[in-house]
């Protein structure tokens, strides 16, 4: 399953263009049933120590294809930790798009899965 995701916390070393460089990112939010207690665990503001921390999770031929291409083609693999969401499946998530919030955010918490629908009991 492709998910579309669109980021506009532009402060992200994963964030291209409002889309995620990130091989998989981990959306956080234990027990949470409000959207506002979410948050990209992945987040990493730009530095050039997180360049370089970051390597290894970066979708290398996804950037490649979204240089040449005016479609999304960057779509990480979703981890949820939002215990509470409807598109939460076995911590990964099932939506067909996200999105993360927080243009002027510098750390993971200042972030928000816009995303998060809670589960209907």
């Amino acid at each position: 399953m492709s998910i579309q995701l669109k980021c506009d916390a532009v402060n992200c070393v994963y964030n291209r263009s409002q889309l995620c460089s990130a091989e998989e990112i981990e959306v956080q939010g234990g027990q949470t049933t409000g959207g506002d207690n979410t948050f990209c665990g992945t987040f990493n503001s730009k530095s050039l120590g997180n360049y370089v921390s970051s390597m290894g999770n970066m979708n290398y031929s996804g950037s490649l294809k979204q240089m040449v291409s005016s479609e999304p083609v960057m779509d990480p693999k979703v981890h949820c930790k939002a215990v509470n969401c409807t598109y939460n499946s076995s911590e990964m998530c099932h939506a067909d798009q996200v999105a993360i919030r927080n243009e002027s955010s510098h750390s993971p918490e200042q972030t928000v899965c816009e995303t998060f629908y809670p589960q209907i009991s």
